[in-house]
């Protein structure tokens, strides 16, 4: 891609047992000073059980010792170096290199486990989808702790809406559908998947749910945008979400649990912001409210004590009486 500075290293790759049961899917995997991570990403895509397959690394201009693991993988992936242009920009480079109908884009500390891409490939034989999307198994390096990253529902908008369960690994993506919608926006600075999930659904492509946590999602920092900045990681989410909900507006496809979804994600984010600023806090919450007298069971952030209280009092005052009870 122009203006990245991108040097290209050719390398042959296998094609074992591929044909038309098998098209061909590229993981592409972004990478920036992730020398500690980036040797077990590479040989969890290396070892797919899906038969055909390339991989393709993009250093992204590292400082540490990520060039040198990745070379050590000689000819069984590509290898690529470029100056440091951002998570984005190396995404879309990698895009314009893969010879894959499908991709997998997998970040240099994640990975996958082996029926990854086989079990979503099954899918796409069946349902010939432009997207398929999975939960994800979330381990904290830190608390050395497993568990799945949110549930997902096989309303597409559901599980935009509800936001959680969504994450980079977890996707399998149709080439052709993600340069369609001009591929990945470099200047997305957080909630950067659910930013290309949005374009893919209001561009009406297709989405499918395989419902299998097979991708891995691991946490061993603070210094991520959405901890540094959770103020604008709640902006940006709310941004998409009211895109999302104009959309559906626009259709008329706004239903009933899809609102009672709405109001949840846009109160939870109203409470989570309200210690940052309360201004913008109040603004989600009225927007939230501007759906209608909605009582929702099943978001542990809006207690049927609190809901009352929002009602009888008002955002300000439930998240005054809240902290008191906290205390």
């Amino acid at each position: 891609m122009a203006g990245l500075g991108l040097t290209i290293h050719m390398q042959p790759v296998s094609r074992a047992n591929a044909g038309s049961r098998f098209p061909l899917v590229s993981v592409l995997i972004p990478c920036y000073n992730a020398e500690k991570w980036i040797r077990e990403s590479i040989q969890s895509a290396l070892d797919q059980s899906y038969p055909n397959k390339e991989v393709i690394v993009a250093d992204d201009g590292s400082t540490d010792g990520s060039a040198g693991v990745i070379r050590s993988f000689g000819d069984r992936i590509r290898f690529h170096l470029s100056s440091h242009a951002g998570g984005n920009a190396t995404r879309n480079a990698l895009t314009q290199l893969a010879r894959g109908e499908w991709l997998q884009y997998l970040d240099a500390d994640d990975y996958l486990l082996p029926r990854k891409i086989e079990s979503q490939m099954a899918s796409v034989q069946q349902v010939d989808p432009a997207v398929v999307y999975s939960p994800v198994i979330r381990f904290d390096q830190t608390a050395n702790q497993l568990d799945e990253l949110g549930k997902l529902e096989d309303d597409e908008y559901l599980a935009l809406i509800r936001w959680g369960g969504i994450n980079t690994g977890g996707l399998l993506l149709r080439r052709d559908a993600v340069l369609d919608v001009g591929g990945w926006n470099p200047g997305q600075k957080c909630c950067q998947e659910h930013e290309l999930l949005l374009r893919l659904r209001l561009a009406e492509n297709r989405f499918h749910l395989q419902d299998e946590a097979l991708a891995v999602y691991r946490i061993h920092s603070s210094a991520t945008v959405s901890r540094e900045d959770p103020l604008l990681t709640i902006r940006t989410r709310m941004e998409l979400t009211d895109r999302l909900a104009d959309h559906l507006e626009s259709l008329g496809e706004m239903t009933r649990i899809r609102k009672d979804a709405l109001f949840a994600a846009r109160m939870e984010c109203a409470r989570t912001a309200f210690g940052l600023d309360p201004n913008a806090a109040k603004g989600f919450s009225q927007k939230a409210c501007a759906l209608g007298r909605i009582w929702v069971t099943d978001s542990p952030a809006l207690p049927f004590g609190y809901q009352l209280a929002l009602r009888v009092a008002g955002f300000a005052n439930a998240e005054r009486l809240a902290k008191l009870l906290r205390r």
